[in-house]
């Protein structure tokens, strides 16, 4: 049963830091400089933080702020002012090497369009963040067919990303994001570019990951059903954070 919260039309969690959060925002603002005086504020003011174990998806209207916020902690851009804390580090104080190391190693990404290489076999998509993070190619290895197994791929490892389904190329993507063993997974419309029954098994896929491993999911989505199967909703309009929904019973 969904059941809302009481705080409404504000920030949703308080602006200190908090014990066990893995994903921390405190005062979070974005702003873009289209041209000479003229900005967008993509974040205004943004404060909330995801537990360790958690599932989180965070929905709303085109341009709300949630692709935004998702690079922000995924350490794919600055925020403007205000401080991302992950796992107890303000990576918006880091430089891009730090950054850089810190994405491989905290953080699995699960695009919306897969970002699959097309000359590469399943295996080796899902090889690559090992490659990058240089871990030697006996523990690549042993890595890539434990995930491959549990997203149900083993047999397909060796098919290029044109051999597989839609729902299987996001698989991939889903091993792919785990094989550094992140404390978080950051999922980007995960389900935008399939079917409504591919989509749900996708989701299914990510909320037994989440259970079974205790992996932290943070995840944008627009379709309702989707992130209902999450265990709080963080509703955005205008670069705030205005509802938050407790689904989990």
């Amino acid at each position: 049963m969904i059941k809302d919260s009481i705080q409404k039309d504000g920030q949703i969690d308080s602006p200190e830091i908090k014990k066990g959060a893995i994903i921390q925002t405190i005062d979070l603002n974005k702003i873009y400089n289209i041209t000479e005086g003229i900005e967008v504020r993509a974040l205004s003011g943004v404060s909330m933080s995801v537990q360790k174990g958690e599932f989180v998806s965070v929905m709303g209207p085109s341009g709300s702020g949630k692709t935004t916020l998702l690079n922000m902690i995924g350490a794919l851009d600055n925020p403007s002012s205000g401080s991302v804390y992950i796992n107890g580090t303000n990576i918006a104080k880091m430089n891009d090497k730090e950054r850089t190391n810190l994405r491989l190693k905290e953080i699995g990404f699960i695009f919306q369009f897969y970002n699959l290489v097309p000359v590469l076999t399943a295996f080796e998509n899902a090889e690559l963040p090992m490659v990058f993070a240089g871990k030697p190619k006996a523990q690549r290895e042993a890595s890539v067919n434990k995930f491959l197994k549990i997203v149900g791929l083993s047999e397909m490892k060796d098919h290029l990303p044109s051999e597989l389904s839609g729902g299987e190329q996001q698989r991939v993507a889903i091993a792919r994001a785990l094989c550094n063993e992140p404390s978080i997974l950051i999922a980007d419309e995960p389900t935008g570019e399939l079917d409504t029954k591919m989509g749900m098994e996708i989701i299914k896929l990510l909320r037994s990951l989440n259970a079974e491993l205790n992996q932290t999911i943070l995840m944008v989505t627009h379709d309702p059903a989707v992130g209902a199967l999450a265990d709080r909703i963080l509703k955005m309009r205008d670069g705030r954070i205005i509802e938050t929904v407790i689904t989990k019973s």
